[in-house]
């Protein structure tokens, strides 16, 4: 593994970007269920008490985000070691994979309370990209073998 001497600021600006979303869970973790109940009473004056079900989804959603923003920074930070064509990497990919579809999953539940129709273009979208994740996590595990057979050929 080579250590790069400058990180491109690509990968400075995802690392902030990641952080920022990690650091800004938090005051929306404190702030959910008000939003959620001022949410329901504005625009679904006859939720039938749906708010406690809502916000426990919502909590879950939020915890997969914390998640997948997790393993980015941990994918960056093998990135900016050099790292890139790595099992590694490949398994990192697979992992947000996994979380990006059970996103998906979540949102699903969701559109069983409120907005279905949006909440179910939501789910599409994250199913969507969970399968580009694992064929990007596919690549990177494909390129390490790939990479190990050509180190070991001199």
């Amino acid at each position: 593994m080579s250590v790069r001497s400058k990180q491109p600021a690509s990968l400075i600006l995802s690392y902030v970007v990641c952080l920022i979303c990690l650091v800004a869970a938090l005051p929306v973790a404190i702030l959910l269920p008000m939003l959620v109940e001022n949410y329901l009473i504005r625009y679904m004056p006859t939720h039938d008490d749906r708010s406690l079900f809502v916000t426990a989804v919502l909590y879950v959603a939020l915890a997969v985000a914390v998640a997948v923003l997790v393993l980015l920074v941990c994918l960056l930070r093998v990135a900016g070691h050099g790292a890139i064509f790595t099992p590694r990497s490949g398994d990192l990919v697979r992992a947000i994979a996994v979380l990006v579809l059970a996103e998906g999953g979540v949102f699903a539940v969701l559109a069983t309370a409120i907005l279905p129709l949006f909440c179910l273009a939501i789910t599409i979208v994250a199913v969507t990209m969970g399968l580009c994740f694992f064929v990007v996590g596919h690549v990177l595990r494909e390129a390490a073998l790939i990479k190990a057979e050509n180190d070991a050929t001199i």
